[in-house]
C-alpha cells in the first residue's frame, strides 16, 4: 500500500493538535513517528494487513517546535490521549529511536491499551556518550552503517532533524533513563526490541538489559545496520517487525531467550 493511500487526520491532545496518517483495516497498529529518514516502507507493509495509525509526535516531523512537554513522560501522556481518541481497544505500539523511548513510557502509562510493543533502536537505556554532531555528514556517519547510501535530504527535512534532536536533548533523551530502566519489569506485554549491530548511539550492554528485564521480551540484532535500520537494512526490518506483529506467540515461544539475527 503506497504512502499516498494514507489519509491525514488531526486530533486534539493535551493542548497539541496532533497530526496522524491512517490506512488499512484489521487489528490496530499505532506507530509513533520520528520522521525524516523515511520509515514509510514499514508503514506501507503493515497497512496491507492491519489498520495502521501513524502519529506525528509533537515536536517531531513537520510539527511546530514543542516547548511545552517537560519530560518524556509528559510527551508519552500526550500520546496516550491521542491514541485513545483515534483507536478503540488494544493495539500494537511501535516507536523508533527517541519515539521508541516515548512508546516505552506510553506502555507504562497505559498498559491496558498496549497489546504488543516494538522498540526500534531505542535509546532510553545506556545511550552512548558522544559529542553533538555538527554537520549532516557527521550525523549520517553516526547513525548509519553505510552513510554513503543515505540520499540527500531536502532542506526542510534537515530542519526537522535539528528540531527533533533539540527536543530529545531537552527532555533527557541523550542520557540514561534510570527510572524507566528500573520499571522495565512492569512491561507485561509482548515486546520486541531491535538494534543494529553497528548502532553507535547505545552501548552494547543495552540489548541484554531489555532482554533480561522485560518479562515477555525478544531482542533482534540486525547485522550490517546502524541506528537507522530502516535505511541500512529495510527488508530485514520489515521482515522482523511484520513477523513479530503477526506471529508473536510463536515468536515468543521459539525465541524468548535468544537474540535473533535477521
Amino acid at each position: 500500500m503506497p504512502e499516498s493511500d494514507f489519509k491525514e487526520g488531526h486530533v486534539e491532545a493535551d493542548g497539541f493538535r496532533v497530526r496522524y496518517l491512517e490506512a488499512g483495516q484489521g487489528d490496530s497498529v499505532v506507530i509513533l513517528d520520528s520522521t525524516a529518514w523515511g520509515w514509510s516502507p514499514l508503514n506501507d507493509a503493515l497497512a496491507k494487513t492491519y489498520r495502521v495509525v501513524v502519529f506525528e509526535v509533537p515536536g517531531m516531523g513537520s510539527s511546530s517546535p514543542n516547548t511545552t512537554s517537560g519530560s518524556v513522560n509528559d510527551l508519552a501522556g500526550t500520546m496516550v490521549q491521542a491514541a485513545a481518541s483515534v483507536v478503540s481497544g488494544k493495539f500494537t505500539l511501535i516507536g523508533t529511536s527517541f519515539a521508541a523511548n516515548v512508546a516505552l513510557r506510553q506502555t507504562l502509562l497505559a498498559p491496558e491499551s498496549v497489546e504488543a510493543l516494538v522498540l526500534i533502536s531505542p535509546t532510553a537505556i545506556r545511550p552512548a556518550a558522544s559529542a553533538p554532531t555538527q554537520t549532516l555528514d557527521e550525523m549520517k556517519a553516526r547513525l548509519s552503517a553505510h552513510p554513503e547510501n543515505i540520499p540527500s535530504l531536502p532542506f526542510g527535512l534537515i530542519d526537522n532533524l535539528t528540531q527533533e534532536q533539540a527536543l530529545a536533548a531537552r527532555l533527557g533523551g541523550t542520557v540514561n533513563d534510570s527510572e524507566v530502566e528500573s520499571r522495565l519489569g512492569d512491561v507485561q506485554c509482548a515486546t520486541l526490541s531491535l538494534f543494529g549491530l553497528a548502532d553507535k548511539t547505545v552501548e552494547s550492554q543495552a540489548t541484554a538489559i531489555y532482554r533480561e528485564k522485560i518479562p515477555n521480551s525478544n531482542v533482534s540484532i540486525v547485522y550490517d545496520a546502524g541506528h537507522l535500520i530502516a535505511l541500512d537494512r529495510p527488508e530485514a526490518l520489515i521482515d522482523a517487525v511484520t513477523d513479530y506483529v503477526e506471529r508473536r506467540e510463536t515468536f515468543i515461544v521459539g525465541r524468548q531467550r535468544q537474540i535473533i539475527n535477521p
